[in-house]
Parts: structure tokens; sequence; C-alpha cells
């Protein structure tokens, strides 16, 4: 698969530890199949990004996610796909209810989209191979969450103007 996006995109991520260990979620598609991630995807147009972060938890990881802060609004230019991409990457720090149950996800082209889920702790994800990653700054928000970084929910407004 060869993305030819012309301008950056915006993705969720949910950012969920539970008992010191953070969720990550396998991706199953290329480029990045068998690359480690969390929940995350794409805003759909219109649509709140907690709302989205929701979903996405939801979709990917069958878990009831409600964020509680952000931890990271970031801006990443990958070179290393076979197009090249450039996704604002908004992270919200959560809680999640329910156990991981991959089956609400939707298949694209007949394929999961999510081949497997891992929790592990936070420092062995500093320690992770980046090729391992789907998106290197995962290892960013995990040591900005160790340090104690996270903002108010209030930074981010989603207006609907009409």
């Amino acid at each position: 698969m060869s993305f030819s996006y012309t301008q950056p995109f915006i993705v969720v991520g949910a950012f969920i530890v539970r008992d010191g260990k953070l969720l990550l979620i396998q991706e199953n598609h290329d480029p990045d199949k068998g690359k480690w991630n969390l929940p995350a995807g794409k805003l759909d147009f219109g649509e709140d990004p907690r709302d989205a972060a929701k979903r996405e938890a939801f979709e990917e990881a069958g878990v009831s996610f409600t964020p509680q802060s952000l931890l990271g609004i970031h801006s990443v230019h990958r070179h290393d796909t076979p197009g090249e991409v450039h996704a604002l990457r908004i992270v919200f720090l959560g809680t999640a209810d329910g156990e991981v149950d991959l089956s609400h996800g939707e298949p694209v082209d007949g394929v999961e989209e999510i081949a497997d889920f891992k929790w592990v702790e936070l420092s062995d994800v500093l320690e992770m191979d980046d090729s391992l990653l789907r998106y290197h700054d995962i290892k960013d928000l995990v040591q900005d969450y160790m340090d104690g970084k996270n903002y108010p929910l209030e930074l981010l407004k989603h207006i609907v103007q009409r």
C-alpha cells in the first residue's frame, strides 16, 4: 500500500496504563504490519478529538476509554513509509474500563485491523527498538508520562460554528 498524502492529517491516540503497564496494539496492515502502537486512528471530519480517542480505543482494543488529560500533541513527519506522511498526533491520557477485546474493529479488505495486543512495562517500552514501533514518539510519550507531564483537557476546544 502506498500513501500519497499532500497535507498533514490528524491522528488521535489513547495512552492507557494499568498496573504500571502500557497497552500496545499490533498493526495488521502494511506498511506498519507487525509494529506496535497505541490504540489510535484518524480523526473523522467534524468529530471532537476526545470522542475520536474513545471511538478508536473501543474499535481497536474493545475498551471504554475516558480521556483525563492531554499527554502530548506531536507533529510526526514520517519518511520510513512507502509514501511520505505527516500526522499531527493528539494523545490523550486516560482510563479504560473492560478487558481488551480485539473483535470490535472493522476489517480492511477482509483482514482484521489489529493482530494482537500486550501490556508492556513502561521501562520496557523505552528499551524497544524503534523499528518495532509505528511511531517513534511513543517513547517520548512514555517518558513524559513517567515525568508526570500532562496538560488539562480544557487546553483543547472543539468548536462547532453554525
